[in-house]
């Protein structure tokens, strides 16, 4: 039944059978004109834009100049990266004529195959294994070719420095050289000052168009780092004992700094570059390796630093990157510039640095990092970089609550909600969480608990989902629309056995309808077992009754339908309060027992082979007018069927006893969409395979006459209880109303009060604490009650349901106190 104290969400009529409407909705996308085939008129329809993917976009940043940076960019997933190009501040990028798509080597030293790097101004350098560079300056589109001398090994492009490595006496790549090109003639400079011999692994740590980091290993066992000067090809060792295993190196015009991991190590250290053998600056980055390997850049007075993570199993949260940080070099309180940023800066020649980063991934951008007036550091956007659209696994559309099961667009797979109202000017209510693990949930199970399963909505606002919990034992999640949780197991209330498990037993909800839900096996083999739960139960939600074998149940308003017990294409009925069973005339083909049963408003819907053949052994039973009908196999709402038709790639409605109209026509018959019918409304809601926009269409079908399917009515009230004053009444309906309000009576039938019920999709409530509208107790007595409504789609009479109840404790008891 419907929560208490709900949202009164209004709704506009739905309008049925031909008004054609295309109204601009720019806070959800907008309408666009539907049209059913058939010469039928169009109605208006709702685009609901995909949601983005959590993880931003990957646009690492290889490089930068004044003007511009080379990157790439995620073109299907993060496991695929575009081609490097060059991306102009303010222009169109540019792809470069290196490496594969695949291909994401790009160490500063090379190895093997091509790769692109920035290091001075808008010149890019490319190399070609095994001996070709091309140096590209792209603000005047002039090319350099370099062709490396015979036993030259590539080790980068510094400015307008190609530097190499030939092999020493013993055979290492120990020589280094500096080669530039003048006058179309190449110069070969040697390296000096290295007194003894480098390591030959990772030599070149970093560098600008000034110096190069060079690792260098001494015979006598020293390490460190020394500088190279590109202008006198001379080496200055510094940094000494500094390792070069995993280490960075990045020059500004006033610093050079250096950090690697290696044993742990969590501090920076920083030298002035214009005395480098001056001693360092010491600057803690952190605890290393538990928050992931800092990354460095330099900008003023301050090192940058982010986090390249090697994401654990389970940590869903290092997916937004980690934050971009500020600290001053000469000590001081840390600034956080941005919340989320990739792995990689590029330092820009000259001043600054350049990343991509954001508060999200709706906020992810190329960004420059300079220093402000103040000295300290200032970000301004280059680029937007535009989501990823999440992925839908499922949704569900129950009386205009729409709930969504989205794999990637939080932390971990989550439903969200939100509230629809279809007619002349459709919207969309705003999107909201139902649901999701918390962030330190472990094991995969419990992390994709709401990935792949389907949603049902009650028709009160109420979401269930079967699923399993910690132990693997089969459950019911039952959600309210404000996220609150109960889990009832799959527990058989006689004997205590609990669901089996295994491939063989998928649970999964079956029908649903206000306060009851069927959930369990499919109801197609012998050992299959199907869980009738009572949500409003006396003690709290729990399992009123099982069924094992074959045979689909489906529950609407307080009737269970299920196949009768003879074989002879009857089904029965049982009223869920009364206990009550009626069966119907037989309805089914050649008195088939239907594994699939579905039921909206007078009809039920029965399948005997839900995996067989399209054209036989299913069809719709009116309750009302105990008349069969053909449908196509598909989703019932209430006087239509919803199908897609895969031979075709076409999604079709079907009046009940009508011609299929066509809804859309795919441009690949492969193009299996994600289909809901609402049980409880007009309306359909579906989304193409491997998209997340939704497309919802009012059925352009009448729907039923409104009606009470359920209701929880308190009979008596003592106005002078000191536990409960006031009468309580919910109402779960066949589909939505508005205006709905109470009106009350004496005997005499004079109105004592009348006053507006709460609705919440198709369920509304009220509440009396028996006073009059002037603010005095009626009598004691038996007062006749009215409720009324409006159907929210226009569709069939007002709403009219009556009953009484007992009043004491009223203004004749208070009198007399």
């Amino acid at each position: 039944m419907a929560p208490r104290h709900q949202p009164n969400r209004r709704r506009r009529p739905l309008v049925r059978g031909g008004l054609a409407t295309a109204v601009a909705l720019a806070a959800v996308g907008g309408t666009m004109p539907f049209l059913l085939s058939d010469a039928h008129a169009e109605t208006s329809s709702l685009t609901i834009p995909a949601p983005n993917r959590f993880k931003p976009v990957a646009n690492p940043v290889y490089g930068a100049g004044p003007g511009g940076v080379v990157e790439r960019t995620e073109v299907k997933d993060q496991s695929a990266l575009g081609y490097y190009r060059w991306a102009p501040d303010g222009g169109t990028p540019v792809d470069l004529p290196a490496s594969s798509p695949y291909d994401d080597v790009n160490s500063i030293d090379g190895g093997g195959g091509s790769h692109v790097s920035v290091t001075s101004g808008d010149v890019v350098a490319i190399y070609d294994s095994p001996n070709r560079v091309r140096v590209m300056d792209m603000k005047s589109a002039t090319t350099t070719q370099y062709t490396l001398p015979t036993g030259h090994f590539y080790r980068g492009v510094f400015g307008s420095a190609v530097l190499t490595a030939t092999r020493d006496a013993n055979g290492d790549k120990n020589v280094l050289h500096v080669l530039r090109m003048a006058d179309g003639q190449l110069t070969d400079t040697l390296v000096t000052g290295l007194n003894g011999w480098v390591a030959e692994d990772g030599m070149t740590l970093g560098g600008d168009d000034r110096s190069v980091a060079i690792w260098y290993a001494h015979p006598d066992g020293t390490r460190g780092i020394g500088l190279l000067d590109l202008a006198t090809a001379a080496v200055t060792p510094v940094l000494s004992g500094a390792t070069g295993a995993n280490a960075q190196v990045v020059f500004s015009d006033a610093y050079v700094a250096w950090y690697s991991p290696e044993g742990g190590n969590t501090t920076a250290r920083v030298l002035p570059r214009a005395t480098p053998q001056a001693a360092d600056t010491k600057v803690e980055l952190g605890s290393g390796d538990a928050e992931g390997t800092p990354r460095l850049g330099l900008v003023g007075d301050w090192l940058l630093t982010t986090r390249q993570f090697q994401q654990a199993a389970g940590d869903f949260l290092a997916r937004e990157g980690a934050p971009l940080t500020a600290l001053p070099i000469a000590g001081g309180e840390p600034k956080t510039l941005l919340a989320h940023a990739g792995w990689r800066m590029a330092q820009v020649p000259g001043g600054g640095v350049a990343v991509t980063g954001g508060a999200s991934a709706g906020d992810w951008a190329v960004r420059r990092v300079s220093v402000g007036d103040d000295g300290a550091p200032v970000l301004r956007t280059v680029r937007e970089v535009a989501p990823k659209e999440g992925k839908l696994r499922k949704l569900s559309l129950t009386a205009g609550h729409l709930v969504t099961a989205e794999s990637d667009t939080t932390y971990l797979p989550a439903l969200f909600q939100r509230q629809l109202t279809l007619g002349a000017a459709p919207s969309a209510g705003e999107r909201s969480l139902l649901v999701r693990p918390d962030a330190q949930t472990t094991g995969e199970a419990a992390q994709r608990v709401y990935d792949s399963r389907q949603p049902v909505g009650t028709g009160d606002g109420h979401t269930v989902v079967a699923t399993t919990d910690a132990d693997g034992a089969q459950v019911l999640v039952v959600l309210a629309a404000d996220g609150t949780k109960t889990v009832v197991p799959a527990v058989d209330p006689q004997t205590g056995e609990t669901m089996p498990t295994g491939s063989a037993h998928y649970s999964a909800v079956r029908s649903a309808s206000g306060r009851y839900v069927v959930f369990g096996d499919s109801g197609r083999g012998l050992e299959d077992r199907q869980y009738v739960v009572d949500l409003d139960a006396s003690g709290g939600p729990k399992v009123v009754r099982v069924r094992q074998g074959q045979g689909g149940l489906a529950v609407w308003g307080t009737k269970l339908w299920m196949p009768s017990d003879s074989d002879d294409g009857t089904l029965q009925a049982v009223d869920l309060k009364s206990g009550e069973t009626t069966v119907t005339d037989p309805i089914t083909d050649n008195g088939c027992q239907p594994q699939q049963l579905q039921t909206a408003g007078p009809w039920v819907y029965w399948d005997c082979y839900p995996s067989g053949s399209v054209s036989s052994g299913h069809g719709v039973y009116n309750t009302q007018t105990r008349q069969s009908s053909w449908a196509p196999r598909g989703a019932l709402g209430d006087g239509y069927v919803v199908a897609y038709d895969g031979s075709r790639g076409r999604l079709g409605l079907t009046p009940i006893g009508d011609a299929t109209r066509t809804i859309e026509a795919f441009t690949s018959q492969y193009e299996y969409p994600i289909v809901e019918a609402d049980r409880f409304g007009g309306a359909v809601a579906y989304a193409k395979e491997r998209s997340a926009r939704i497309t919802v269409v009012d059925s352009g079908v009448a729907t039923s006459q409104v009606a009470e399917i359920e209701s929880r009515v308190e009979q008596s009230v003592n106005l002078t209880s000191t536990a409960d004053a006031v009468w309580d009444a919910d109402w779960l309906l066949s589909k939505p109303v508005i205006d709905a309000q109470v009106t009350v009576r004496n005997k005499t039938g004079r109105v004592m009060f009348t006053g507006a019920a709460k609705e919440y999709a198709a369920a509304v409530s009220f509440s009396w604490d028996g006073r009059t509208g002037d603010g005095r107790y009626v009598k004691d007595g038996t007062y006749t009650w009215e409720l009324t409504g409006a159907p929210a789609d226009g569709s069939g009479g007002a709403l009219k349901v009556t009953g009484t109840v007992g009043i004491s404790g009223g203004q004749v008891a208070r009198t007399a106190r």
